[in-house]
């Protein structure tokens, strides 16, 4: 039996990254269905018209079609994956992934939805750790929203931004040489478009640190159920 499974970027679709790095961790015999928030719009700037962060609004970071980041209103966008989500629930998938790891509302529909935040606040609440422990974010824009989203768990935080989709290799190393010099153990990478290449960068120059990536939470968890 073929599983189908719907996956909803906030950005466009394809998300080619991400399925290079869940082709390697996904078990044969799936389908996948894919669905962007952003696909409807013709240019960049029709959707930086539609979509621009507004003042005291929540900004989320995503890719485009062309392999470009953009910025976008997590206010403005919830509409817009609910009517994808709609689509999705029409192709008759079996559950449907949302390729983001940031705070969603709980959308109606009839076909079981897994939202990677969740997941990962599943997995800091189920630790106990009194060190410190570094976040990855993909904006400057989003450090104070970080703080807040996961202080809950952890007392000590130090929230890097490092843009997935912008920033270089030898960058991330850099970042990676910084938790290290600072010692810090427990690394977290709170958006989907880090990759499995930059979490080996990182894990190559924190040895000491232990690492947990949305896509690997997310591709274990995916397995598991299928």
């Amino acid at each position: 039996m073929l599983n189908r499974v719907g996956m909803l970027t906030i950005g466009q679709s394809p998300r080619e990254d991400i399925m290079k790095d869940f082709s390697k961790i996904l078990p044969s015999g799936i389908e996948i269905v894919e669905a962007g928030a952003l696909d409807d719009f013709k240019s960049r700037n029709e959707i930086i018209e539609s979509l621009k962060p507004e003042p005291g609004e929540v900004v989320y970071i995503s890719r485009l079609r062309d392999g470009s980041e953009i910025r976008i209103s997590r206010e403005k966008l919830i509409p817009l994956m609910d009517l994808k989500i709609k689509y999705l629930d029409s192709q008759k998938v079996d559950i449907i992934i949302i390729l983001c790891s940031g705070e969603f509302p709980e959308f109606e529909t009839k076909t079981l939805i897994i939202y990677p935040e969740k997941i990962l606040k599943g997995v800091a609440s189920s630790i106990s750790y009194s060190g410190d422990v570094a976040v990855l974010i993909p904006s400057p824009e989003q450090i104070d929203y970080a703080y807040k989203k996961w202080s809950k768990y952890f007392h000590r935080l130090e929230v890097i931004p490092i843009s997935p989709y912008s920033f270089s290799v030898e960058e991330f190393s850099i970042v990676g040489k910084r938790i290290k010099e600072k010692s810090i153990k427990l690394v977290i990478m709170d958006c989907i478009g880090y990759t499995f290449m930059h979490k080996e960068v990182l894990r190559t120059s924190a040895p000491m640190s232990r690492i947990i990536s949305t896509r690997g939470v997310l591709g274990k968890i995916i397995s598991e159920m299928f």
